[in-house]
């Protein structure tokens, strides 16, 4: 093992115990709720601010292996992207009209906050829901950015795609000509070689104590 070429780990925060986490001095959060409700969590998003760019709640593009994703907004609006499109494929909002969608495993997605002003709440449940390893990914990805954030630390891309592996979810890796199958692949690869360095040759961990309790989320 070579951990100690890999870069220093900012100071962990303890947010373990608690179902609702908050990140991003108060601006950002994640609820978790109860094993068997309809959404497993809520995601609280603020507007994108011009200095410190978009919430680490926001996500890039990505994909799930396995599992469809249900999303229903019940605060602000939401920006849809599937595929890679840089252009919205759907506009969900509480304020009338559209509020929920479902994508399949395998397609490129992700959202952002559509407001300038208002913060987005935006339900999410994976299914087949796996309660556990899904706690455990939230909460250690979000919980690490956080820390990176807060401590002005660039994150590990190692540590981010450990976390990302152990959830079966590949980031999107842009393909010439709109290729979106062959980037799925490509994406897949990628993931599982940067993966096994960061376990393997640098010991990165696929959860942190400080992050997650398996004890809790029962």
């Amino acid at each position: 093992m070579l951990s100690f070429l890999r870069a220093p780990h900012p100071p962990r925060t303890n947010n373990a115990s608690k179902d609702l986490t908050i990140y991003e001095n108060g601006t950002s959060s994640v609820q978790y709720h109860k094993k068997g409700s309809d959404y497993m969590m809520t995601h609280t998003i603020p507007p994108t601010d011009p200095k410190d760019g978009p919430s680490i709640i926001q996500p890039p593009f990505h994909y799930h292996i396995y599992q469809t994703e249900k999303f229903r907004v019940t605060q602000g609006t939401a920006h849809m992207f599937f595929g890679l499109d840089k252009k919205p494929k759907a506009i969900l909002s509480a304020k009338g009209g559209r509020s929920s969608a479902v994508l399949g495993p395998c397609r490129y997605h992700r959202f952002e906050n559509a407001s300038s002003t208002e913060d987005l709440k935006i339900n999410i449940q994976l299914e087949p829901e796996d309660y556990e390893n899904e706690q455990r990914f939230f909460r250690n990805f979000f919980g690490y950015l956080d820390d990176c954030k807060r401590n002005k630390t660039p994150p590990s891309i190692f540590q981010l795609f450990v976390f990302l592996h152990s959830a079966d979810t590949p980031l999107a890796v842009p393909m010439p000509f709109g290729l979106e199958t062959l980037g799925i692949y490509v994406s897949r690869v990628l993931l599982i070689v940067v993966a096994y360095v960061g376990l393997y040759v640098l010991g990165y961990q696929q959860s942190y104590p400080e992050y997650y309790d398996s004890s809790k989320s029962r």
